[in-house]
């Protein structure tokens, strides 16, 4: 087997646990809606991104069995930490930092899949992810809260 995909998969065992440790403050029904949600976001930006643009390679070119799963698992596992740690009650200012420490561990854990090959950079730069993470986390939050509503709403 490949490291990058010796890595990806310890990768995703590790996450997955995390978010299975971890307290949970989310309902199942939002754990899911909202795992489903970052996951077909995830995948969907991916796809554009990678194989449309190609600005960047998961694993190698073309659709590979590993990365896929680790997509899938990572983007599930990562919604479920995020929100379930998110100070939704706290000031914007405990948000914004939250905010800013994921954004600064998804670019980490992005350095660490560059360097065992998961991640293969074209045209794509670190910095780009640096100035889109907090965006993508901000509407995560946003979409969790949309679900929220849509469920108060219909109940």
């Amino acid at each position: 087997m490949e490291p990058q995909t010796i890595f990806v998969y310890i990768a995703s065992f590790i996450f997955a646990l995390v978010a299975y440790i971890i307290p949970k403050k989310m309902k199942p029904y939002e754990i899911y809606a909202t795992s489903l949600f970052a996951t077909l976001f995830g995948l969907l930006v991916d796809t554009v991104i990678a194989v449309k643009y190609k600005l960047y390679v998961l694993d190698k070119p073309g659709i590979q069995i590993p990365p896929l799963v680790g997509q899938v698992v990572l983007y599930a596992a990562t919604s479920i930490i995020l929100l379930n740690l998110f100070p939704f009650d706290r000031p914007i200012k405990w948000k914004m930092l939250h905010i800013l420490c994921f954004t600064l561990l998804a670019v980490a854990f992005e350095s660490i899949s560059l360097k065992f090959g998961f991640i293969k950079y074209n045209e794509w730069k670190i910095w780009y992810s640096t100035l889109i993470y907090p965006f993508l986390i901000y509407f995560l939050v946003l979409h969790y809260k949309f679900f929220q509503w849509l469920v108060k709403r219909t109940s």
